[in-house]
């Protein structure tokens, strides 16, 4: 029945807010890499949002059938205060859950050659996008509750990743997190060889380069020496 609401909500909103709920379009110049991979959030990520929801909602629903025994026995008479909490509470869990079922489902992973992009959100749409340029660190987090579901996050930090938004809230513009990936050993793997691919295209080996640089160096200064040398030996004739 949430999810028959669900999709009512977002066929009733989505055109409004011009959202696109398919996939998202593949990055302009990125049409022809070798290695282009759009993920979402895993079923497990769901289930454990869904659990989330229950304990938010069970909870609400002591808490409100505990307000109401006390009510009784204070007065029968606000009896009639009961139906308005009641109401509220229902609405509420009821656009939490909406809320956390769209974000969801607009969660999207696009992995490619040279980036990393984060597309999620639905009211605001945010989307970051990591280029292997800046990429300082890719790590693979699991707490309990995600090992139990069997989904991981991935966090990939760049340059900067000290700040975290203006006053320290809000989403770090440093840093994207993939969340609720199964197999995300081998997305990491796979990140981390393409940012070495990426890194050493077109620079060459540096062991190869270095002993080039100081062989030209070394001629040079025999060159200089010889040049040195031969002014040298000039002067000296010349005095003589």
């Amino acid at each position: 029945m949430l999810n028959s609401f669900v999709e009512y909500v977002k066929n009733l909103v989505f055109p409004y807010l011009k959202i696109e709920s398919t996939s998202p379009k593949i990055p302009n110049g990125h049409e022809n890499d070798k290695y282009l991979r759009v993920l979402r959030a895993d079923n497990s990520y769901w289930s454990y949002l869904l659990l989330g929801w229950l304990i938010y909602a069970i909870t609400w629903v002591l808490s409100i059938s505990i307000g109401i025994i006390v009510i009784l026995v204070a007065s029968p008479l606000f009896m009639w205060l009961a139906i308005p909490v009641v109401m509220f509470a229902f609405v509420k869990a009821v656009v939490l859950f909406v809320v956390m079922r769209i974000d969801y489902e607009l969660r999207w992973y696009i992995i490619t050659d040279t980036s990393v992009t984060v597309r999620q959100g639905a009211w605001t749409i945010r989307e970051i996008t990591v280029s292997y340029q800046n990429i300082q660190n890719v790590s693979v987090s699991q707490g309990p509750l995600e090992r139990y579901f069997g989904f991981a996050n991935l966090k990939i930090e760049t340059a900067g990743n000290a700040g975290t938004g203006k006053h320290g809230k809000g989403s770090n513009p440093n840093q994207a997190i993939l969340r609720g990936i199964i197999n995300s050993q081998q997305i990491r793997d796979k990140i981390l060889e393409n940012l070495r691919t990426f890194r050493n295209s077109g620079l060459g080996d540096p062991d190869d380069i270095e002993p080039k640089q100081s062989e030209e160096a070394n001629a040079n200064r025999i060159m200089l020496l010889r040049e040195i040398e031969q002014e040298a030996i000039l002067l000296h004739k010349t005095v003589v």
